[in-house]
C-alpha cells in the first residue's frame, strides 16, 4: 500500500515538473503570450495594424489554421487516471480570418480580425477591428495603424483535476473574463523590400476589464519585421525573398527567419527557423497570378509543416510537428475604365476605388 502511494505521488511529480517545463519552452502556451504563425509575412495585420490594405486591392481576405505540438499529451491529474495510462490531449490551436478594405478614398484601410487561441485548457478569442492610414513616402507607401481589441479569455475548470477533494481553488476560479485593449504600428511597403514596428496591447495589464477578473493577461508585446525581394540576375523567373520577425515583452525574445524562393511568382517554397521552437518547411502557389481574370489572379495558397527542435518533441507521448495551412483572395471591385477618345473625359475615373 505504501509502495503505491509513493509510485503515485512520483507520477504525480512528473505531471507538474512536464506542465512546468512546457510553459518554460513554449511561450505561447496557456496563454500567456501571442501565439506564434509561422507563415507571418502572409499574417501582417494579426501584428500590425499598420499593414492593413497591403495588397492594394479592394477587397483582401485572409485564413490562417495552425495545429501547434500535434499528438503532445499529459497524463491525467486525478489519481485514479495515473495507473490507467489515461492522457489529456494538450496541443494548441490557432484560428483566424482577417477582412481587409482598402480605399483611396478614405486614404488607407478598415481591417477587422478575429481570432481564436486555444491552449491547453484556456481558450482566447480576439476581435480586432482597425485602420491604417497610408502615405505616400520615397519609393513605397507607410501605413500608420491603429486597432480597438476585444479579449474574451476562459478556461475549462472541468479538465482540472484537484489533487484534494473540493479545491477552494477551483471553486472561485472565474472561467471567463473580457476587456479591451489598443495595438499601434507602423508598416512601410516597397516594391523590394518591407519593413514594419508595432505595438500591441499598449495598456498592457491596465486593460479595460470589462467583466471578470483573475486571469493573468498576456503583456504587452512588441514586433519588428522587415523582408525583401531579390531578383536572380541570371534567371529573372526566380525570386529570393528572405524575411525575418522579432517578438519581445522585454523580458524575453523571440524571432523566426524566412526565405522562400518564388517562381514566375506562382509557386513558392522555402524554409524557416523560429528559435528553441522549431525548423519549418514552407510551400505555397498563386495558380491563378497571370490569369486575364481579376476575381481569380488573387487567389493563393500555402502550407508549413514545422518539426518540433526542443525536449517537447523527443519524448513518449511528445509532439510530432506543427501544421499550418493559409488560403488568401484579394480582389479589386471595380474594373479600371479606360478611356477610347469617345464621351466626356471626367468619366474616366468614375469607377475607380
Amino acid at each position: 500500500m505504501f509502495n503505491q502511494i509513493v509510485t503515485k505521488n512520483n507520477e504525480m511529480k512528473k505531471s507538474i515538473i512536464f506542465l512546468a517545463c512546457i510553459v518554460l519552452a513554449c511561450p505561447s502556451l496557456f496563454a500567456q503570450k501571442d501565439y506564434q504563425i509561422t507563415l507571418f509575412p502572409w499574417a501582417s495585420l494579426n501584428y500590425n495594424p499598420g499593414a492593413a490594405g497591403e495588397q492594394n486591392n479592394t477587397l483582401c481576405f485572409t485564413a490562417f489554421f495552425r495545429q501547434q505540438y500535434l499528438g503532445i499529451k499529459e497524463p491525467a491529474q486525478s489519481d485514479e487516471s495515473v495507473t490507467t495510462e489515461n492522457y489529456n490531449d494538450i496541443s494548441s490551436r490557432n484560428m483566424a480570418f482577417n477582412v481587409e478594405f482598402y480605399s483611396r478614398k478614405i486614404r488607407g484601410a478598415f481591417a477587422l480580425s478575429i481570432d481564436n487561441d486555444k491552449a491547453a485548457y484556456y481558450n482566447n478569442i480576439n476581435l480586432k477591428l482597425g485602420y491604417a492610414f497610408k502615405l505616400n513616402l520615397g519609393p513605397g507607401k507607410l501605413g500608420i495603424g491603429a486597432q480597438v481589441v476585444m479579449i474574451n479569455q476562459s478556461l475549462d475548470v472541468s479538465k482540472l483535476h484537484a489533487t484534494v477533494q473540493d479545491d477552494p481553488l477551483l471553486k472561485e476560479y472565474n472561467e471567463s473574463e473580457m476587456n479591451m485593449d489598443f495595438n499601434f504600428g507602423l508598416y512601410y511597403k516597397a516594391e523590394r523590400w518591407f519593413a514594419g514596428v508595432s505595438i500591441l496591447r499598449m495598456l498592457d495589464n491596465s486593460a479595460f476589464v470589462l467583466s471578470g477578473q483573475g486571469f493573468q493577461r498576456p503583456p504587452r508585446t512588441l514586433y519588428a519585421t522587415g523582408g525583401y525581394i531579390w531578383t536572380l540576375p541570371w534567371n529573372p523567373s526566380w525570386n529570393i525573398e528572405p524575411s525575418a520577425i522579432i517578438r519581445t515583452d522585454l523580458a524575453m525574445m523571440n524571432f523566426d527567419l524566412m526565405a522562400i524562393a518564388r517562381y514566375n511568382s506562382v509557386v513558392w517554397g522555402g524554409l524557416s527557423y523560429r528559435l528553441d521552437d522549431a525548423v519549418s518547411i514552407l510551400m505555397g502557389a498563386r495558380p491563378f497570378h497571370n490569369s486575364s481574370n481579376n476575381f481569380l489572379k488573387g487567389l493563393e495558397a500555402g502550407l508549413a509543416y514545422s518539426i518540433t527542435t526542443t525536449k517537447i518533441g523527443y519524448r513518449p507521448k511528445g509532439s510530432f510537428g506543427d501544421i499550418e495551412i493559409l488560403i488568401r483572395y484579394c480582389f479589386d471591385l471595380y474594373k479600371q475604365e479606360v478611356f477610347s477618345g469617345y464621351g466626356s473625359s471626367r468619366s474616366i475615373y468614375k469607377n475607380q476605388y
